[in-house]
């Protein structure tokens, strides 16, 4: 065992180097071409009416869940006083 063994996670500038990719944005799993990704999955450079659609899908996905929620405590509440 004279020989030495290089993990290649630990030799992250080579690997780097070899991929030749843009890794500056990593959010999106990098590399995709539109732009990094911010909040509520919007991209950079995004038309208004997708930033909309994506927000209001996120609201009534959060009202959904509330009311779910709220409903589910108010019925076993009701099951068990």
């Amino acid at each position: 065992m004279s020989g030495k063994t290089t993990v290649p996670l630990l030799n992250k500038k080579d690997n780097e180097a070899e991929s030749g990719r843009n890794v500056a944005c990593t959010s999106c799993g990098g590399g995709c071409g539109g732009g990094c990704g911010g909040g509520f999955g919007i991209k950079a450079g995004s038309e208004k009416d997708v930033v909309f659609r994506n927000i209001f899908l996120y609201l009534a996905m959060g009202a959904i869940i509330f009311t779910v929620a709220y409903l589910a405590t108010t019925l076993l509440s009701w099951i068990n006083p």
